[in-house]
């Protein structure tokens, strides 16, 4: 995972793939997740992550991600909102469409938002 820049999203590299593999999907989602000691941001801090998977279907797009979260350092991610955005041409925000784009290529997409979430009492 690319370092985060103050503000905005960090996005790693993206090349140029339009579509899945056959009997494949892009799955967008949306996770909080407290960060752990290998994401290097504040240990416990509560971040957005923008996840793109490639997989067959929904349930498997989200155990995926979840291990892939797990493994890169995050703790009790909560999914928030999840959507197939297979066949879409092109998302409107750069660092989401390159992560997209990302995952079409590789399998796996992840954005992390360096803003910490504060939650109001």
């Amino acid at each position: 995972m690319s370092d985060p820049k103050p503000g905005k999203p960090a996005a790693a590299r993206a090349p140029a793939q339009a579509m899945p593999k056959d009997g494949m999907r892009l799955f967008m989602m949306l996770f909080e997740a407290r960060a752990g000691a290998k994401t290097r941001l504040r240990p416990g801090a509560l971040h957005a992550i923008a996840v793109f998977m490639v997989a067959p279907g929904r349930e498997i797009a989200i155990a995926n991600a979840l291990k892939g979260l797990g493994m890169t350092g995050w703790e009790d991610p909560e999914l928030k909102h999840q959507m197939d955005i297979t066949g879409r041409k092109r998302l409107k925000d750069a660092d989401l469409d390159r992560t997209a784009r990302t995952a079409l290529a590789k399998g796996a997409g992840f954005l992390v938002y360096r803003n910490e979430i504060t939650r109001q009492a």
